[in-house]
């Protein structure tokens, strides 16, 4: 793999990604499985379709699950691989090559692993979704362990983890340009308890790190969404081998903390702000969000309401603008959102607006002001300043539940004098540049940028 090719954590701002000397902004989405589980020839057809409309709008970075039925290229037999399986991940790389688009793979996935006898005649596990039993039921272990205290203690079972990866090193994964980043686990907490995953954990850390050398590697934990989620997230924040910090927090009515069910730009913010808060040394990445039924019960029932996108636009542009690395990466890339509504275009909507943005660079630091109207999302340079100011008003209580249209926002102000406001307007996809400090008329967002001295006063000197 070329030098130029390789992602890594800038040493000069290690809050963020470069590759190739060059600050990479993740502009990224879950497109991880096929839920529908056809034909292979349909599985693909789904992914070149996802992975080219994303790409034109200027994604640049998804994430797959090789442990999904849909992918899986090592089903039911430790050492035995599934042809079109595997056939379907390397033309998923290859594609993504071809369009300059980097992947990060999740290796495992399931939350219950049976007994052979069980898996004999088991239809719905205690504790499983119906629809996702395929995803729990993990024959390929169930001859070395009967639950998930079993799995994480056998050395079977590692070593059959540990040979799927080395399958994927054998095909070439750990020297494609696409592949940037492996994953051990998704929401490795809803398996076990942290004194059974953990020492799993980082032993498996350590291992791919040798596996994978010139990439990135990472664990993630489940929704920041109950008081649980706060001891998890600390121990995470401590494991040195984890590359950089992931969270995933969803908008849902069932979660404890009240920010999980208030405006969707407020609760990614604030799931950013976790991850500062518990790391300084590396990226954060809101790496899942997205909107539910009460406690993930299924997709949220207001998304066929969302025409325009503007719980997908929010969690995009929050994320960025609170001091993550790249946008928040949505859940729901089917047809059960983003796919199904066609809001692609609000990827590019986004790279729009970052566009000139050099986070390296600037070394940007977060911070945040508000109007009457207003919630300012900002991010100080050395030379550039920017924000996105979000409408106060326009929530998904009031455009969904309510019925209620957003409003043009005019003459609102910002707090920066002296200087000219370059603005993007990205609902309606239009630049312009007015002085200061009066905004132009715009809908549900702005974003702006100043030359740092403008907001000096506004935040701390550093």
């Amino acid at each position: 793999m070329s030098p130029e090719k390789i992602i890594t954590i800038s040493q000069k701002s290690p809050h963020y990604f470069e590759m190739g000397g060059k600050s990479w902004i993740p502009v990224g989405c879950n497109i991880c499985f096929d839920r529908l589980n056809g034909s292979d020839v349909s599985i693909r057809e789904n992914f070149d379709r996802w992975i080219r409309r994303f790409a034109e709008n200027g994604g640049n970075c998804i994430r797959l699950w090789a442990g999904h039925p849909s992918l899986e290229i090592m089903p039911s037999q430790p050492g035995v691989f599934d042809d079109e399986k595997t056939k379907t991940m390397i033309g998923i790389v290859k594609l993504c090559e071809e369009l300059g688009v980097k992947i990060k793979i999740t290796l495992e996935s399931f939350r219950m692993c049976l007994s052979s006898e069980m898996a004999k005649t088991a239809k719905n596990p205690a504790g499983c979704n119906f629809n996702y039993i395929s995803t729990f039921n993990r024959p390929l272990y169930a001859p070395f362990a009967s639950n998930m205290r079993e799995f994480f203690q056998s050395t079977e079972c590692r070593d059959i983890y540990l040979r799927k990866a080395m399958r994927f090193k054998e095909l070439g994964f750990g020297d494609s340009p696409a592949v940037f980043c492996w994953e051990l686990w998704n929401e490795i907490n809803a398996t076990a308890p942290m004194d059974v995953y953990a020492p799993w954990s980082d032993s498996m850390l350590a291992e791919l790190k040798t596996m994978f050398p010139k990439q990135l590697v990472v664990q993630n934990l489940g929704s920041f969404s109950d008081i649980a989620a706060y001891q998890i997230y600390d121990q995470m924040a401590t494991i040195a081998d984890n590359d950089f910090m992931q969270i995933h927090r969803y908008l849902d009515a069932g979660a404890s903390l009240d920010v999980c069910r208030g405006p969707m730009d407020v609760l990614v913010a604030a799931a950013t702000r976790e991850m500062l808060d518990r790391r300084s040394d590396c990226p954060a990445i809101v790496a899942e969000t997205g909107a539910v039924q009460a406690n993930h019960a299924g997709p949220f029932p207001y998304y066929p309401f969302d025409k325009e996108g503007t719980l997908l636009h929010d969690a995009l542009f929050a994320a960025f603008f609170t001091g993550s690395a790249g946008c928040g990466q949505f859940w729901h890339w089917d047809h059960q959102y983003i796919d199904g509504n066609n809001l692609w275009w609000q990827f590019s909507r986004f790279s729009k607006a970052i566009d000139g943005l050099d986070p390296i660079a600037e070394d940007f630091r977060p911070f945040y002001t508000e109007s009457r109207h207003l919630r300012m999302y900002g991010l100080r340079g050395k030379t550039i300043s920017a924000i996105w100011g979000r409408d106060k008003a326009s929530t998904w209580r009031n455009d969904f539940v309510e019925g209620l249209k957003p409003e043009v926002l005019d003459k609102e102000r910002v707090p920066f004098n002296n200087c000219d406001l370059d603005c993007y307007l990205p609902w309606e996809d239009k630049s312009l540049v007015v002085p200061s400090p009066v905004l132009p008329p715009f809908k549900r967002s702005i974003v702006v940028k100043v030359p740092s001295e403008a907001v000096d006063g506004i935040v701390r000197p550093h």
